[in-house]
């Protein structure tokens, strides 16, 4: 597996793969929360204008995960489901953080829904500590609450 930056051609790879990730991690979410967000078509229009922000994973031509750090925010972290547990979210997280610091930045943070518990605990295992939560109203009632992690990246470059 190579880390490296993400290209424009890279783009519709992305999308696919941040669309099959999202419903995994959102496997459990109540199903009208599911339906809204997929038909919001979000990637359609963020990954063509932000793509050279990212970082992906690729292995064998085949992109495995993506990451965009954006300041000092995580901003996007995705891995293909097949992926998961062994090792490519923890290297782009890696990545990200190693982007932030080296932006000088001393502390990395990023936002999960609580709708993805394994992604609670995936940052929860890789030193993240929740600081704060908000909840939102979404779509027929459903209420997302949005949780806030950071980590201290010390002094922390390379």
């Amino acid at each position: 597996m190579i880390l490296r930056p993400a290209r424009e051609s890279d783009v519709e790879a992305m999308i696919d793969l941040a669309h099959w990730s999202w419903r995994s991690a959102f496997a459990d979410a109540p199903e009208v929360f599911v339906r809204h967000w997929l038909a919001r078509e979000f990637e359609r229009d963020w990954y063509p204008k932000y793509w050279s922000e990212m970082t992906v994973a690729e292995e064998g031509g085949e992109i495995l995960g993506l990451v965009q750090p954006t300041a000092d925010e995580i901003n996007g972290l995705w891995v293909d489901p097949v992926c998961h547990g062994q090792g490519v979210g923890s290297a782009l997280l890696a990545e990200g953080e190693r982007q932030i610091s080296a932006a000088g930045f001393r502390r990395a943070w990023l936002s999960c829904s609580a709708f993805n518990p394994n992604g609670v605990r995936f940052y929860l295992a890789r030193g993240y500590r929740q600081f704060r939560s908000e909840t939102k109203d979404r779509t027929d009632g459903v209420v997302e609450t949005m949780l806030f992690f950071e980590r201290d990246l010390g002094g922390e470059v390379g």
